[in-house]
């Protein structure tokens, strides 16, 4: 009888100690979202003296509802043109990165990529620039780990379709589409100017000082306009200042 008991003691171990060696065989990652773009610009229509509003075309905005799927469930959030969503968990069972349009796990996926290698990554959305629309978005995925990106340094980021250019301090350089660079950033003050390249002309966005304090971090983001002949430009910019996000618990053993 003792010896039974043993072998359903240790078995009962085994089952307790199971879900928690599968986490940390495959544990959850984690991730963030950046929707990089300005909201439609609203239009009204003059008709027999009363003015009427023009409704923006399907896929003008980011979906009202969205959520994250991780594992078989969804996670409803939300996304604010150029702000950082809420800090996002995925099941380590969850086969790739996939959002719907709407709050359940059997909507319309609205994107989808392969499932993040870091702990914590940052997901830029951004319009197709074919249509500048929201229905198929483009995405860039990167690493935003406390190893991976760390304080006391910049990160500048391009989704637009021209060539950033960037003066950091005495630092000059050109940041083609498409890609990100990552460079030491001083606590204090920094001379920093942005732009980019038009044809043969370098248009310049903006020059002053950037102030970064103690255990912060710097993203810097090109993005594309909707309207490339606003008096703004084609390019628009958006800079944001933020300490590393701190992770949820991982679960302890029994």
């Amino acid at each position: 009888m003792k010896a039974i008991a043993v072998v359903i003691l240790c078995f009962s171990a085994f089952l307790a100690m199971a879900p928690f060696a599968r986490a940390q065989k495959n544990p959850p990652k984690h991730i963030r979202f950046l929707a990089l773009g300005e909201l439609w610009t609203w239009s009204e229509t003059l008709d027999k003296k009363t003015r009427k509003g023009e409704p923006p075309p399907p896929g003008a905005n980011p979906p009202e509802a969205t959520a994250l799927v991780s594992g078989d469930q969804a996670v409803p959030f939300r996304f604010n043109l150029r702000s950082f969503t809420k800090l996002l968990t995925m099941a380590g069972s969850t086969p790739k990165l996939e959002i719907k349009a709407g709050t359940k796990e059997s909507g319309e996926t609205w994107l989808s990529s392969p499932m993040p290698a870091a702990p914590l990554s940052l997901g830029v959305v951004y319009r197709d620039p074919a249509t500048m629309l929201w229905n198929n978005p483009k995405f860039l995925l990167l690493k935003d780990d406390k190893d991976s990106f760390k304080p006391g340094q910049i990160r500048f980021v391009n989704v637009s379709n021209k060539v950033a250019l960037v003066k950091l301090g005495n630092d000059g350089f050109k940041l083609p589409p498409g890609k990100s660079v990552i460079k030491p950033i001083k606590v204090g003050s920094t001379r920093l100017m942005l732009g980019y390249q038009n044809g043969g002309e370098q248009v310049v966005l903006e020059q002053n000082t950037t102030r970064v304090l103690t255990n912060q971090r710097v993203q810097v983001f090109f993005f594309q306009a909707r309207d490339p002949e606003s008096s703004t430009g084609p390019v628009r910019t958006r800079q944001m200042f933020e300490t590393v996000p701190k992770l949820p618990k991982a679960p302890k053993a029994p």
